[in-house]
């Protein structure tokens, strides 16, 4: 449930941020398809639900909202049409996202050969959820902004 109140108050904030429902549900859409597949994925690696887990699955969210973020606020400052502003937002922060994407996972992969189970366990979970929020950061989110191109200049946030 904690990573449920994340992705609301991730929803809340990115919308003051943006001013823009439709950024803020798309933006929303991309962290829970994070949550949904780093649950999946440690799932179907065997892990049971335990404190460390429910620790782990609590910052979910929190880690999962850094990339979408920097893609929204960049769109919603990007000049044009749908396309343009695509483009832009890719320009301005797509660098900086994969960079940022890259370290992270660099630094986690020396956490899957600690011997303490709580430091192997958290170096693959944000592996897993610096991978699937970069993912859905840069192909679920701006997916969603180009296929159903809704106008910036429209009022409907």
């Amino acid at each position: 449930s904690s990573s449920m109140i994340g992705v609301l108050v991730s929803f809340v904030v990115i919308f003051i941020a943006t001013r823009k429902l439709h950024l803020a549900f798309f933006a929303t859409v991309s962290i829970f398809s994070v949550l949904i597949s780093v649950i999946g994925a440690v799932t179907i690696a065997g892990w049971t639900l335990g404190v460390i887990e429910a620790i782990l699955f609590g910052i979910l969210a929190g880690f999962s909202v850094d990339y979408v973020i920097h893609l929204a606020h960049a769109y919603s400052h990007a000049e044009g049409d749908v396309e343009e502003r695509v483009m832009a937002a890719y320009a301005e922060m797509g660098t900086s996202v994969f960079s940022g994407m890259l370290t992270s996972v660099v630094a986690s992969i020396p956490l899957f050969f600690c011997t303490l189970t709580f430091f192997a366990k958290f170096g693959t979970f944000l592996c897993l959820t610096i991978l699937f929020s970069w993912i859905f950061a840069n192909l679920g989110f701006m997916g969603l902004l180009a296929t159903f191109k809704i106008s910036m200049d429209r009022k409907i946030g």
